[in-house]
């Protein structure tokens, strides 16, 4: 009985043991001692990218101590124990870069340097192509950096969908990502494509459209989208009212440069979101404030919409380049 009693005994004192011994499910001893590490992140073009997220491999994006936002100078400060480890450099679902770096156990901190996103061409992403954006001639901008994608005609797309639409519905989600060109307006007839288009985002695909691209938004998030604002501002400036895009920005307002004749003020623009939109930037001196960059969730998707054509801002003949880095920020961190 009495040596029974020892080897219970034993057996505690080695699991007290093992459990105060062991780490964190991530690899991280919850004990040990941390200490500041800081890198800079660049974009494809090796220029500094700000609101991409640093952080210790295995920890959460949001994790107060093992993960932080770059400013606009594309710096962050994360805390990492002592050693050998392995930071992750990260933008949305398609951009990020494993490195591994070794630790110094001191306040003064460690410093990286620089490190540069890649696309991870593992996932795949389509340009529905149409006939008045260029959204495709944006993402091989060397400033972008995509260096592969596929594309489809709108109107090839739309005929697979009349087709057979669960047939198109699977071709989509081979994409963890969807880039839809502006139609110039042809999209009104497009219904049955905005259902699949609807589908796909539910089951977590995400697109990023502009201008014309709001009727899709309409059919997909009925009954919004549907209220047209008719003020006409007579500046094409826009307030910035995203904390985290003003942050990696470095400004809040910035004055509409184009190519189209229309400009910002010329386009359509509604004032009725869904109530769980995110509305990113709204045109200055409207009131209410009529939004022009809009996230929209639905399921486990998001569709963002940009109030204008995107390749107005990388190919203007005068090129702003604080909208440049707006639409820079939006194809990164989707």
């Amino acid at each position: 009985m009495k040596s029974t009693l020892s080897a219970i005994l034993v057996t505690l004192a080695l699991g007290v043991l093992f459990v105060s011994c062991k780490k964190s499910d991530t690899g991280v001893n919850p004990n040990a001692n941390l200490y500041p590490v800081t890198a800079t992140i660049l974009n494809p073009a090796g220029t500094p990218q700000g609101g991409a997220t640093l952080k210790l491999k295995g920890k959460a994006d949001d994790d107060p101590v093992f993960a932080a936002i770059t400013d606009s100078t594309g710096k962050a400060t994360i805390k990492a124990p002592a050693g050998q480890q392995t930071l992750v450099a990260k933008m949305g679902s398609i951009f990020q870069t494993e490195f591994a770096v070794n630790v110094q156990a001191t306040q003064s901190g460690t410093n990286t340097g620089s490190v540069k996103l890649q696309q991870n061409t593992a996932l795949k992403v389509l340009v529905v192509q149409a006939s008045a954006e260029q959204l495709e001639d944006v993402l091989r901008d060397p400033i972008i950096g995509f260096t592969v994608f596929d594309s489809i005609s709108v109107y090839a797309l739309n005929d697979s969908v009349k087709a057979d639409s669960t047939r198109a519905l699977n071709f989509l989600k081979q994409y963890t990502l969807v880039f839809s060109d502006c139609d110039g307006g042809s999209e009104y007839s497009y219904a049955p494509l905005a259902r699949v288009y609807g589908r796909y985002i539910n089951g977590g695909g995400k697109i990023y459209g502009g201008h014309y691209n709001f009727y899709h938004l309409q059919k997909i998030f009925s009954p919004y989208y549907t209220h047209e604002d008719n003020q006409s501002p007579s500046v094409d400036s826009i307030n910035i009212v995203d904390s985290k895009l003003s942050g990696y920005l470095g400004f809040t307002v910035a004055k509409w440069v184009s190519s189209d004749s229309r400009n910002l003020s010329g386009y359509e623009k509604f004032s009725n979101l869904p109530s769980g939109a995110k509305v990113y930037a709204v045109i200055r001196g409207t009131s209410p404030a009529v939004a022009v960059i809009v996230e929209n969730d639905l399921g486990l998707g998001k569709y963002l919409w940009t109030d204008f054509h995107n390749q107005d801002v990388i190919n203007a003949t005068q090129r702003d380049p604080r909208l440049v880095k707006i639409v820079q920020y939006f194809l990164y961190s989707l």
